[in-house]
């Protein structure tokens, strides 16, 4: 798996995709349970494979994050960072 290497107090947006909504929706509970906020939206059409729905979150590290899925044994279909290009335009780098 590529590291992602962000300079402290950086805040980074990602995207977590999943095989269904439900597992999308419990792994914000359990993510939540920890203190770490994240947002339930519709997928960019260039991410969607089974599941239109996926977990939206910033945060300085994804490291929390992907120690709290396997603890709680979820498997995601993919993480991605958001970056933004100057204005609107959005890119998905994908990290796992």
């Amino acid at each position: 798996m590529e590291k992602l290497i962000i300079p402290e107090g950086t805040t980074k947006e990602f995207i977590l995709s999943f095989s269904s909504f439900y597992k999308a929706a419990y792994a914000r509970d359990m993510l939540e349970e920890k203190g770490i906020s994240s947002t339930l939206k519709k997928l960019p059409p260039e991410l969607i494979r089974s599941c239109g729905t996926g977990l939206y979150l910033r945060t300085d590290s994804i490291q929390p994050v992907q120690r709290v899925l396997e603890e709680k044994q979820i498997s995601t279909r993919g993480i991605y960072q958001i970056q933004r290009d100057g204005g609107k335009e959005k890119k998905y780098l994908r990290m796992k």
